[in-house]
């Protein structure tokens, strides 16, 4: 494992780096399970990089990472995100850049465990309309919707004052 930032994370973490392996999801559960034989294995984790590989989903696996805060998933071929992930990780920094994902793939929330998600990326995605669940996310610094086929931003855009 390396020590990795990224443009907007405040300090190094302990990373697991997957990106440009090619990787299916089952490869991707079964190298978690084999390599983390104890719960505060897993705590030890802060960011995750599933960059450029074959994902359909997110490995469900992700909600025994308990201090999970940046998670890049970035160029697979995402059609849903597991809304457990939300609810179990205590995530700041979401990039999903570059998938299949539409409105209706994307969780009816994104309030994290701390609910201080405070980077999404969803750019490059098949977006029709604003995800009015962003308006949620009171700490949210950083959105990047570019790349959708997003007509006009949702009226109460300006309640993000972040």
């Amino acid at each position: 494992m390396e020590n990795y930032t990224s443009d907007s994370s405040d300090s190094d973490s302990h990373t697991i780096d997957y990106q440009n392996r090619n990787l299916t999801l089952s490869k991707v559960e079964d190298d978690f399970f084999n390599m983390f034989k104890t719960e505060k294995a897993y705590g030890d984790i802060e960011t995750i990089i599933l960059y450029n590989n074959q994902l359909p989903s997110l490995p469900l696996s992700l909600v025994q990472f308990t201090n999970l805060n940046t998670l890049d998933i970035s160029n697979n071929c995402l059609t849903t995100l597991n809304v457990e992930v939300f609810m179990q990780c205590p995530l700041r920094t979401l990039i999903a850049k570059n998938n299949l994902l539409t409105n209706e793939s994307l969780p009816k929330t994104f309030i994290s465990k701390s609910g201080q998600l405070r980077e999404v990326n969803l750019s490059g995605n098949q977006l029709k309309y604003f995800p009015v669940q962003i308006l949620e996310l009171k700490s949210i610094k950083y959105l990047y919707l570019n790349g959708n086929m997003i007509q006009e931003i949702h009226k109460d855009i300006w309640k993000l004052k972040k």
